[in-house]
Parts: C-alpha cells; structure tokens; sequence
C-alpha cells in the first residue's frame, strides 16, 4: 500500500469513491483535524486537537441527528451540582467526553431526572472521572434520555458515591446506614464535558 509523508494536493479536484479510516479502536497519535469512522459505533469523528467528537449526522438508522451538550464548571467543589439542559426530544447518550485542566482527578455523575428537585437515574453504573488527558466514556447502565427530562450533574465525594442506577431504586454504599455528609473542597482547574447524543 503506498504511503505519503507529505501532503497531497489535489488542486480543486474532486476526491472520488473515498472512504475514512475504519478502525474499532481510536487511532493512535492523532493530529487536529483527523478523521475516522468507528465500525463498532457506526460513527465518524473528527480530532479538534483535545479530544475525538462525533462528526456530522450518525449514520445508523432513519437520519438521526447528532446532539451535544457541552459544561464548563471552573473549581468544581463536592456541594457542586447543576442542572444543565431540559431535554426536548428523545436521545441516545453514545458518548461522554471529560477533561481536567490540571492533573487532579475529578470524579461526577451524570443523573437524567424527571423533576428538577428529586433523585433520577445514573447513566453510568459508577462515577465518571475527568483526568488531564481527557476520558472517553461509552459503556452506560442507561443511555436513553426520556424527551422533557433534566440532565442533571454532581460532584462525587473521593470517599464514595451514592448512585441510583435504575429508576426509583436508591443505591446504598455496603456496610453504611446513611450516605457520608459532603465536604466542601475545590479542587481547582477547570472542568469540561462533552455529551454527544443521538435523536431517536
């Protein structure tokens, strides 16, 4: 298979019956503004030079459209939380994308709740961490997202979490009677996720 080490320049012309690079796993080493197609999400993703993003319509399916909902809490504290986005039509979480400015660890977790003021469900089975180098999350207990439902995010304490995984069934950390009183303590840097959804 030939390789080039420089760029090619097609000077106008038309780029014919081209198609990206199938992988299953991320490529290696990636620059900003590469592509690929994930075989196994049946997806393309573009490298912005921090992270991969879904890119243009997801291809499974009767034309959905890909949605993302992005948040930047900067000194995020374990009191923390917010809700960030009403949803107004039914989605698919396909991927979470998390970043921390700095090299602490930031663990959170991501509620779908029916109600603004009471408890809804975990998309994910544990907390989700943000690290420096960024973190992909695509293995979800609940990845479906009810139309008219809150997207809801917390701070995780480092000493344990309460998680609701399934509807109305509250989670209870083994051997505790009541979840552990939170402490107040930024953890400084900024953090950033990226929700990437599809309309069903």
């Amino acid at each position: 298979m030939p390789s080039f080490k420089t760029n090619l320049d097609l000077q106008q012309n038309q780029l014919l019956n081209a198609v990206l690079h199938n992988l299953r796993d991320l490529p290696p080493n990636p620059v900003a503004g590469q592509l690929y197609y994930n075989e196994g999400k049946q997806t393309a993703y573009l490298y912005n030079g921090s992270w991969w993003m879904p890119w243009g319509e997801y291809s499974a399916g009767p034309t959905p459209q890909v949605r993302q909902y992005m948040l930047n809490i900067l000194n995020p504290s374990t009191k923390l939380s917010m809700v960030f986005v009403r949803l107004f039509e039914n989605q698919d979480v396909v991927r979470i994308d998390s970043h921390f400015s700095t090299d602490s660890i930031v663990d959170f977790n991501i509620e779908c709740r029916q109600s603004v003021n009471d408890p809804g469900f975990s998309l994910t089975d544990r907390p989700i961490q943000a690290v420096y180098t960024g973190t992909e999350t695509t293995a979800f207990a609940n990845s479906y997202l009810p139309a008219d439902y809150w997207l809801y995010l917390g701070i995780v304490q480092k000493d344990g979490a309460v998680l609701v995984p399934k509807k109305e069934e509250p989670a209870v950390i083994p051997g505790a009677t009541e979840p552990p009183a939170p402490v107040d303590a930024e953890i400084l840097g900024l953090l950033t996720i990226t929700i990437s959804c599809i309309t069903r």
